[in-house]
This record gives structure tokens, sequence and C-alpha cells, in this order.
């Protein structure tokens, strides 16, 4: 470390002093004393303590300082790791934009890290977080998709692999259950093509989304009320075969009694599937109403992504924390995070 980096990093941590001081100092460990010789450790040392105390500000104004001032730092990757959660913990929705830049770049800076898919799930969760209901804004639903499909492409051997998958999942059933909703919303006003089109739509991206009978059912009905019946019956038929439990199978089978058509018959194996999944579907009626008042989706914004709180301070950019963090679900519509 040259001389002129290292009175430029002594200026930057008093200057620091000054500023904590009204706030309560650091643990004795990661104050000046005897360490003059390593003012990048300090930094990172007292942008983790800031970090771990929700003085999120603080914290992200230490990483930056250590990732300008000492660019070939054995703590830079931890840096540009911690200022990324800096921002993803501060909440609000400008925070979290700026969270997927701070881990795109550090995965763009560091692609061979252990930790790449790490940050990369937390872009997703960016995502996630923001997300809202199925019958609003499907943007950051459709954004979390393509990043959780990124994270299953680019990290096959991710440990956290099925944590995305799970995550895209549920993702994928809120999108899908608003492309639904956009489709009724179509039939309903006469608008039969741009109906149809939604309805084919999710049957093409999301063979697995729970509701695909109703979404089969609605195509039928609205092919038959565009004057399109013999592509109905197909529909009508496809959920007696395939989904022969559900009301949309009940509903199917009256609609071809109506227009005199003979009623298929079952598939076994989907007869079979639906038995064991009426077995152990459902909510309870308290999850049920609690989902009727909340804004925010049915969707854990829980992970195992790695965190550098926690970390053992190793400086090679390896040792991040592993462990589930739980963050809150409700993002803040303000310019102010807390702890700052």
């Amino acid at each position: 470390m040259d001389l002129k980096k290292r009175n430029l990093g002594l200026m930057v941590l008093s200057l620091l002093m000054l500023v904590v001081a009204s706030c309560g100092g650091y643990p004795d460990d990661i104050e000046l004393g005897d360490s003059l010789d390593e003012p990048d450790r300090i930094l990172y040392s007292r942008a983790l303590f800031d970090l771990e105390r929700g003085q999120f500000t603080r914290s992200r104004i230490l990483f930056n300082n250590l990732i300008n001032t000492y660019p070939d730092s054995e703590y830079l990757p931890l840096a540009k790791f911690g200022l990324g959660e800096t921002f993803y913990r501060g909440g609000t929705r400008s925070n979290l934009v700026q969270a997927q830049a701070e881990f795109k770049d550090f995965i763009t800076f560091f692609p061979t890290s252990p930790r790449s898919d790490d940050a990369q799930l937390w872009v997703a969760m960016s995502h996630i977080k923001q997300m809202e209901k199925s019958d609003r804004d499907p943007t950051q639903g459709l954004l979390a998709e393509i990043e959780l499909k990124n994270m299953i492409a680019g990290y096959p051997d991710s440990n956290l692999l099925d944590e995305a998958k799970d995550k895209l999942r549920a993702v994928q059933e809120i999108v899908a259950d608003g492309g639904m909703r956009v489709g009724n919303f179509y039939s309903t006003t006469g608008n039969f093509v741009g109906a149809v089109d939604r309805y084919l739509e999710i049957l093409d991206k999301y063979p697995d989304f729970t509701n695909i009978s109703e979404t089969l059912y609605r195509l039928a009905e609205t092919m038959l009320r565009g004057q399109n019946q013999g592509e109905a019956i197909v529909y009508y038929n496809r959920v007696i075969r395939d989904y022969p439990l559900s009301k949309s199978a009940e509903d199917a089978t009256n609609r071809l009694a109506e227009l005199e058509q003979p009623i298929p018959d079952p598939n076994p194996a989907a007869l079979e599937r639906a038995q064991s999944a009426s077995a152990v579907n459902g909510k309870g009626i308290f999850s049920k109403m609690f989902g009727l008042w909340s804004r925010r989706p049915d969707i854990s914004t829980e992970t195992s992504a790695a965190s550098i709180i926690g970390n053992d301070e190793d400086g090679d950019g390896q040792g991040l924390g592993e462990g589930t963090f739980e963050v809150e679900g409700t993002v803040i519509d303000g310019s102010s995070p807390p702890g700052q």
C-alpha cells in the first residue's frame, strides 16, 4: 500500500471519527488504535458494524470509501457485496433498484466467486420484495421471473437451486393468475381475440398453473362466444379428460351436454393425480381471510442467500455468512429508509 493511499485512508478515517462521535463509538477492536497500517480492514469492519445495526447510510459511505480508496484491497469483494446489502435492507423502491445494480456489479467484477449465485438470487429477491398481488401491476413479477430463470440457468450446481426453483414456481403462479384475470376482462368486454391470446399464453408458458383447468374452460367459453364451436369443444374435452375432479370439468360436462356432444372419459392417470391432490389441498380459512386484506402476494420473502453479516472477515471474499434471512415484505414508499 503506497504512502499516498495510506494517508488518504487515514484522512477518511479521521473524518469518520467526527461523524460517528455523536452517534456512539465503535468497539475497541475497530477503533483506530494501533491499526493505522490496516485502514481498509477498519473501514470494512466499521461498515459491517453499521450494517448489522441498521445504519445503512453510514455503512454505505464506509463501503464506498473502501472500494474507491483501496481498489486492490483483499476486502474489496466483501465490500462490493455489502454495498448491495445496504441498499437491499434499506427497503425503499429506489434502494431496491440500486441493490439490483450493485449485486449485478458484484457478478460482473467477481464472476468466479462462489457467492455470485447468492448475488444473483438477491437480484431476484429485490424484485420479489416489490411484487404485488395478481390483480395489480405485474412488472416486478415478470422481472423476478427473468432473474430466477437466469439464476437457474447460470448456476445449475448452486446449493440455492432448489430455492430458486421454488421461488420461480411461486412467482409464475402469481403472474399466470394475473394473466387469467386480464383474459377474463377481455372476454367479458367482448374482446374475444385478446382473451384467447391471454389464455393460450398461460397454457404455453405456465402449464403448472394451479388454475389451469379454469383457464382451459374460460378459453373454451370464449371460443364458443366467438363462434368457434369446433375449437371450443376440443378444450371442453381437455378439461374433462385432464382435470376430472375440478369444478371446471363439471361445467364443461354440462356445456357439452347442452351442445349435444359426447362426454369423454377422464384420463386414469389424471384422475389418480387429482384424487391424491384433493387430500392435501387447501389453506386455512384465516390464511385466506388475511390474503384478502394484504397488498402483498402469497410468496415468501425469506431466502438462504449468503449475507456478509456473520462473515469471519478472512478478507478473501469467500467467507460470506450462510443462513436464512427474512426481509420485511412491505416496500417503503419513501426516500429515507429505516436506520438512516
